[in-house]
């Protein structure tokens, strides 16, 4: 995996052009010309620009649930170990070790 451009990520629009720029002014993503009555360019970039804080809130939470039992307050403890696995598949695919067939 190449080197990532340091966050956060911010949401810039020019005239038309709706772009994801990192930090250091870098160009993260530029989404394609919107079509007429269509804002969705612009919630997926806030989308896109989101990526470093979840993927840094994704270990956290992967972090506390390998050293932490979660128990109700009822005292019923949680098997938390679909959420672990999911978290896990999650923070793998984005730093690009679990791929479709179709991605570079």
């Amino acid at each position: 995996m190449e080197k990532r451009v340091p966050g956060p990520w911010y949401v810039k629009k020019n005239g038309e052009a709706v772009g994801v720029m990192g930090a250091d002014s870098s160009v993260v993503a530029v989404l394609p010309g919107k079509k007429a009555g269509d804002d969705s360019r612009i919630t997926e970039a806030y989308l896109i620009a989101a990526a470093p804080q979840l993927f840094e809130v994704c270990n956290k939470i992967k972090s506390i649930l390998e050293t932490s039992l979660v128990v109700t307050p009822e005292g019923f403890k949680i098997n938390c170990s679909d959420i672990q696995k999911s978290l896990l598949d999650a923070i793998l695919r984005a730093r690009g070790y679990r791929k479709t067939p179709d991605e570079p």
